[in-house]
């Protein structure tokens, strides 16, 4: 699925993921934008599970929820796309980098958005930390 737009494909996350993104890239590819959705949520690493005698699943580490990766419809433009979703304060505040190509962090020909949310300010990091924490 091709979203119509960056607010869009936000909106259609769970949304214990929408309140734990931490941030997003933007990539560039030859028919759509790539978004790729990080978060700050662990639980249960279901690769170290294994049955117990009594029949339970049992884990005895934590790890990372996978990142989400969405399409964008490549007519849109990733600036825009940012700064509309930022002013709905869905995901709070940005800090936004686009990184050249060929830049370390970026191997591709094509620029790179960085995006971090909830860093408006430091005052809104932190509620947002203890918000998930």
């Amino acid at each position: 699925m091709i979203y119509r737009n960056l607010k869009d494909a936000v909106l259609e996350l769970d949304p214990v993921l929408i309140r734990t993104m931490s941030g997003f890239t933007i990539e560039t590819h030859a028919e759509v934008h790539r978004v790729r959705f990080r978060f700050a949520l662990y639980g249960p690493n279901l690769d170290d599970a294994h049955e117990t005698e009594s029949g339970e699943i049992e884990t005895k580490t934590v790890a990372q929820y996978p990142d989400t990766v969405v399409s964008l419809a490549l007519v849109l433009d990733p600036a825009d796309e940012i700064r509309a979703l930022e002013e709905s304060e869905i995901l709070g505040g940005f800090h936004a980098v686009q990184l050249p190509p060929g830049v370390a962090g970026n191997g591709t020909e094509a620029p790179k958005w960085v995006v971090r949310a909830h860093s408006g300010s430091q005052a809104e990091w932190i509620a947002w930390l203890g918000s998930i924490g």
